[in-house]
């Protein structure tokens, strides 16, 4: 069974600690983002299956953190941990895409129990994607595992298998042509190839370009 991890962002220590103490608890792998660049970092290079998100950050604000998430296409579930608890706070939280809003201060347990239901709807959410697209080759959740790719990522995966154009890409998702090519950027290099016409192969199976280089 995959261990499912969890990006922890919040800069209080004593905080950061208690909630990495519980979550490693359960079973969960974790790590840790005091500022959020670093957040934004570890997002973008690690297969994520859940952030918990402070909003007082010193660098950026939590929801800059948030909002750059989504727009660079992680779907990544987000679960707003914040000492703000007026209601326009969370609604802008979840305007821009977070899945859950607790505030502080919180009981451990009620946390564990919203984190493990967020992980549950992920994974529902992903095998019915799985049985959507029946055919053999990679799951997602392999992607994810093998290649670090986000859900969104994983998603211009498999479009770009289909042959579609980034102006085809753009078009279905309906984001900007210049998003739909930064996105097909950021996946080749993860799948180790510089040829569209390889992605196909590689989410069936095959071995990334950077593989057959290495046994030439």
């Amino acid at each position: 069974m995959t261990v499912q991890r969890i990006l922890i962002v919040e800069d209080t220590i004593d905080i950061a600690q208690a909630l990495q103490h519980h979550l490693e608890r359960r079973g969960y792998e974790t790590f840790l983002a005091t500022k959020a660049g670093q957040a934004l970092a570890l997002a973008h290079t690690h297969a994520l299956d859940l952030v918990v998100l402070d909003l007082g950050l010193p660098d950026r604000d939590g929801y800059g953190v948030l909002e750059q998430m989504r727009e660079r296409g992680d779907n990544t579930p987000v679960l707003i941990l914040s000492g703000r608890s007026e209601e326009a706070d969370k609604v802008k939280g979840f305007r821009l895409g977070a899945d859950d809003y607790v505030t502080k201060p919180f009981s451990a347990l009620e946390l564990m129990e919203r984190v493990a239901a967020l992980l549950r709807r992920s994974a529902h959410r992903l095998a019915a994607h799985a049985e959507a697209n029946p055919g053999g080759g990679l799951s997602d959740d392999e992607l994810r595992t093998r290649f670090g790719l986000t859900a969104r990522q994983v998603e211009i995966a498999r479009l770009l298998a289909e042959g579609l154009s980034n102006a085809e890409i753009a078009r279905k998702l309906v984001v900007s042509e210049h998003t739909a090519r930064n996105h097909t950027y950021h996946v080749l290099t993860k799948l180790g190839t510089s040829k569209r016409a390889r992605v196909g192969t590689i989410l069936r199976g095959g071995a990334p370009d950077r593989e057959i280089d290495a046994h030439r």
